[in-house]
């Protein structure tokens, strides 16, 4: 029982191409942009600075922090060889980004030489958070900026009028993740290597359309795994998507997570 969360964990795998295609689909969802630019705003990015995006997959956030500081050095580093072939493709005639393949947890830079560090959504996969947040924290000088942004799958909501087999499905779905509750967990974690001055800041990503839901949540795979899991019944869940259809129809269906985003300042 295999889903796209579970794919990110080694995306060399065979689900390469989708898990490809489901970055770019979300890339272009309003709602994953805005709290985007949160993010990038954060780091306080000024001419000459240095930047590394880490677990920076197809490299879109690293190549809209290019082209918005064109006088910063913006690196991308990630584990996948075929989703930076993508970003490297990606980021052709942009003189100011570098790409290179590494764990997050074992950054192949030099200790105290970046301005800002960043990581989205990657530690609710990461096998060891902790490790990855302190390598960041290692590589950027004192009084750079860190920023990590996560969901917190315990605020996970689907409702289509069907409340008890709504909730099945999220449980599920939130099993699909190493890390689960690593949103709600980031300043304590980032406290604990050193970043100070922390500040946090709550994204809902909420939809009442059904097909963005499918491609943010992966609901029609979710569907099938609760059924190989014995969480519903085939009926059942062919009831629960002919509701959420009927319901989005009239935009009364629900879907929805808290991404929570801190940031702070490297200590002295």
């Amino acid at each position: 029982m295999t889903d796209i969360a579970q794919g990110f964990r080694d995306a060399d795998g065979g689900m390469l191409q989708e898990l490809t295609h489901c970055l770019g689909v979300l890339n272009d969802l309003p709602l994953f942009r805005s709290y985007k630019a949160r993010t990038w705003a954060a780091l306080g990015v000024r001419d000459g600075d240095k930047v590394v995006d880490v677990a920076c997959g197809t490299g879109f956030d690293v190549i809209e922090m290019a082209k918005r500081f064109p006088a910063a050095e913006i690196f991308g580093v990630d584990r996948s060889e075929g989703l930076l072939g993508a970003a490297r493709s990606r980021a052709q005639g942009l003189g100011n980004v570098r790409f290179l393949q590494a764990n997050a947890d074992r950054l192949p830079l030099q200790t105290d030489a970046f301005d800002g560090a960043r990581i989205d959504r990657a530690l609710q996969h990461i096998e060891d958070p902790r490790a990855s947040l302190r390598e960041m924290v290692r590589v950027t000088r004192p009084g750079g900026r860190i920023v990590a942004a996560e969901p917190d799958w315990g605020t996970f909501v689907l409702y289509n009028g069907a409340g008890a087999a709504s909730a099945k499905m999220s449980e599920v779905w939130l099993r699909s993740f190493r890390n689960p509750f690593v949103g709600r967990e980031l300043g304590v974690m980032l406290d604990e290597c050193g970043v100070t001055d922390l500040q946090c800041e709550a994204h809902a990503l909420a939809t009442t359309d059904l097909a963005c839901a499918d491609a943010v949540f992966d609901l029609p795979r979710l569907c099938r795994n609760c059924v190989e899991a014995g969480v519903l019944t085939p009926q059942q869940a062919d009831l629960w998507r002919e509701n959420a259809l009927a319901v989005s129809e009239k935009g009364a269906f629900f879907a929805g997570v808290n991404i929570l985003t801190f940031h702070g300042t490297v200590s002295a």
